[in-house]
């Protein structure tokens, strides 16, 4: 069995190749790839209330993983926990406005490691990519 021909095994290859073109682009932000898109989903949903489980759920991440994420992320003073207005027993995660200053340029990021990632692809074979993820990511 040839596993390189493994959907699997060639999407885990992706991703840590993923990791390590995000790496020299977010460094000299001092963010990992993780903590760029934890950051980047709170901005994008800064509208409604996220509670770390929104997270874990969205990016199918262990809690201990998110909660090891989101205390970095405080501690470099980009996100706050609240009081959920719906929930007084919960919290939710807030960007800082230190980190909606940073909104633009995290966007812009974002597009960069895109870019690097999907350039040797056409705009066909893109498209066609992301039906093909999305069909799959919906099992």
């Amino acid at each position: 069995m040839d596993h390189a021909n493994k959907v699997a095994i060639l999407i885990k290859k992706l991703s840590l190749e993923i990791d390590k073109l995000a790496s020299p682009i977010l460094e000299p932000y001092d963010l990992t790839n993780s903590q760029f898109k934890i950051l980047k989903f709170l901005l994008v949903n800064n509208e409604c209330p996220v509670r770390q489980v929104d997270i874990e759920r969205y990016f199918s991440m262990t809690n201990p993983t998110v909660t090891g994420l989101v205390k970095i992320l405080e501690a470099k003073g980009m996100i706050e926990r609240k009081v959920n207005p719906d929930d007084s027993r919960s919290k939710i995660l807030c960007p800082t406005q230190k980190a909606i200053k940073m909104k633009d340029l995290l966007y812009q990021l974002g597009d960069a490691l895109e870019e690097k990632l999907t350039g040797v692809l056409n705009p066909e074979e893109k498209e066609e990519l992301l039906k093909l993820l999305k069909k799959l990511s919906r099992h």
